[in-house]
């Protein structure tokens, strides 16, 4: 009877222990807006792709609660006062402490003072990547991806275009009456952007912030246009030129159809010619020669930091961008691991080093390609852009027209 008595205590005892334990520490938040403008491989508009990351992430930094947010309302090329990124980049609640951004924007964003300097270990990335964040001997950015043009062609005749003309030779001849060429030269970005790779491809020993400034080289607007009118079937019509291609997969539904010899565009629109096409062989691919010569140059996106983002939130965000320059956290985005077995690679040029020598990118056709052309190739101005493209549009538009 006594050893009853005693017991019941005991049980009293512990279970009032458990009910004093003291609240688990909460954990440090930490926001993470990433480039939305990626193929959704996986189809469920980024929703796995974000759960991974968080997940992989959190394993190694259990004291971090990491939000990713991939949202392509998102206009990340906003540079307006009061505009997305000056929130992003901003103090107030809906801020994000880590933002992925175009390093076209990167000169603008670190004079707005909106950014911090971050440490960029030596090495690890391409040479272009690392020259794309450095602004006055600092770096402000940690690269993940890069983006340069080329033109996918289902005729192994496309390797030895060397230039404009050859270009336009080959792919009238790969099939004649079709269209040589299908792309989106529409856009104040994206017309001026490919002027400045027309413009390296014509000058390749000289520095690209050059080609900003206006007037228009006319040996480099002279070649260009050989292209820009390859796209044109019929006088005065140009879909290349005039909308017809600047949306959703248009371009690259009409190579995928056969209805176009080549497509021009970034490295990742592979993806949606696949789609479109599931069982078209893989095409050949070679860097876009739009200019007198062949000389690639490439975009660079990169992970920037929040200014206000001091202290133990560096080092939060810090440790963060390291996780994502992994090579592990690069194959997880580049192979689409986010989604089921077997969905299609997203085809994304990656800045790490690393990546192309290891599996899966070490044994893949594309992107063993991808890493030869990306050799030697020189990054877009990372300053004066944004603030001249609408001046370099319109100077294009009255010569190309």
């Amino acid at each position: 009877m006594s050893w009853r008595v005693l017991i019941i205590p005991a049980v009293l005892v512990l279970s009032a222990c458990s009910e004093s334990d003291p609240d688990p520490v909460p954990r440090r938040p930490l926001k993470a807006v990433l480039f939305p403008y990626i193929p959704d491989s996986a189809g469920d508009t980024f929703a796995s792709l974000e759960q991974r990351l968080e997940a992989d992430f959190e394993k190694a930094h259990p004291d971090i609660d990491l939000d990713v947010v991939f949202d392509a309302n998102l206009d990340v090329y906003d540079l307006d006062e009061g505009g997305t990124l000056n929130q992003l980049l901003g103090a107030d609640a809906g801020a994000a402490q880590v933002v992925e951004v175009d390093t076209l924007l990167l000169g603008s964003l670190a004079a707005k003072g909106w950014i911090q300097p971050v440490a960029l270990e030596a090495g690890v990335v391409h040479p272009a990547a690392e020259e794309a964040v450095r602004i006055a001997g600092e770096n402000y950015g940690v690269p993940t991806y890069l983006c340069t043009n080329v033109v996918y062609s289902r005729t192994s005749n496309i390797r030895s275009a060397t230039d404009s003309a050859s270009l336009v030779r080959i792919l009238r001849e790969a099939a004649p009456g079709k269209r040589p060429l299908a792309t989106n030269f529409d856009g104040s970005w994206t017309l001026p952007s490919s002027y400045i790779d027309a413009w390296a491809d014509t000058h390749p020993g000289d520095a690209l912030a050059r080609a900003i400034s206006l007037p228009l080289d006319s040996q480099t607007v002279g070649a260009f246009a050989e292209v820009v009118d390859s796209c044109s079937l019929e006088a005065g019509v140009n879909p290349c030129l005039d909308g017809t291609y600047a949306d959703n997969s248009v371009a690259e539904e009409a190579f995928a159809a056969e209805q176009a010899n080549g497509f021009m565009g970034y490295t990742e629109r592979l993806f949606y010619i696949l789609k479109a096409n599931p069982s078209m062989p893989l095409p050949e691919v070679i860097s876009v020669p739009l200019g007198t010569g062949s000389a690639p140059a490439v975009f660079v996106d990169a992970l920037v930091l929040n200014a206000s983002c001091t202290g133990t939130c560096a080092e939060d965000a810090r440790a963060f961008t390291s996780f994502m320059q992994a090579p592990e956290t690069r194959n997880l985005i580049a192979f689409s691991e986010d989604g089921p077995e077997g969905t299609r690679p997203r085809y994304l040029l990656q800045a790490n080093r690393a990546f192309y020598q290891r599996e899966p990118a070490r044994s893949d056709p594309m992107y063993q390609q991808y890493e030869a052309i990306l050799s030697g190739a020189r990054p877009y101005p990372n300053q004066h852009f944004p603030e001249n493209r609408k001046a370099l549009q319109a100077a294009l538009l009255e010569d190309l027209q």
